[in-house]
């Protein structure tokens, strides 16, 4: 009886052993080697990430074109008859429209005005920059005038400009014939004369 007990006694441990066993190698083999339908997942979320990193790759990149600047008008120099009473800040304020410009028409001029911009003389001529396509047709148009006994510079710039200081322009127009003749005007000479003093105007 006591040898009975004993055989099924340990056939019970040997069962309980075997189970253990079968348990110990489930749990193993279901860490380590998953189902069908688990590496079929896995793949298919491999593959997903994959795309995914094309994706990012692949895209794509484009350059942003700036608007171009539209181009800077051409400018050109126009020339300036100086007036009675004109000074440089007066000359900025009526053909810019801004006072302080004054001293860019300084600049441009430096070397016909010299060391002092308060000195400037009516009918010299400076040079005013403008748009292109703003400047003026300053295109001079002369006549013939003969000199007559007694004429002088003066008293033909009163008569034909009406102001005895545009002899300086009668000058300017007839300086080689007036160089010539050592500064007299001889009766008979041939001068040009401006039919508008200030072509510009």
């Amino acid at each position: 009886m006591d040898k009975e007990l004993k055989k099924s006694r340990n056939t019970m441990k040997i069962k309980e052993f075997v189970l253990l066993l079968s348990t110990l190698l489930i749990i193993n083999c279901a860490g380590t080697a998953p189902s069908v339908g688990e590496e079929m997942s896995s793949q298919e979320s491999t593959e997903s990430d994959t795309r995914v990193v094309e994706e990012e790759v692949k895209v794509e990149t484009f350059t942003v074109q700036e608007p171009e600047a539209p181009p800077l008008p051409v400018t050109v120099f126009e020339p300036y008859m100086i007036k009675r009473g004109d000074y440089l800040i007066k000359i900025a304020s009526r053909e810019y429209g801004d006072s302080s410009m004054w001293r860019e028409i300084y600049e441009w001029n430096k070397e016909e005005i010299g060391s002092d911009p308060n000195k400037i003389y009516p009918y010299n001529f400076l040079s005013l920059q403008r748009e292109a396509s703003k400047a003026k047709n300053c295109d001079l148009e002369f006549f013939d005038y003969q000199i007559q006994s007694g004429d002088t510079a003066w008293g033909l710039a009163d008569e034909i400009y009406g102001d005895e200081l545009a002899w300086v322009i009668i000058y300017m127009d007839n300086e080689r014939l007036i160089r010539n003749n050592d500064g007299v005007l001889q009766p008979g000479t041939v001068f040009k004369m401006r039919k508008k003093l200030d072509p510009c105007s």
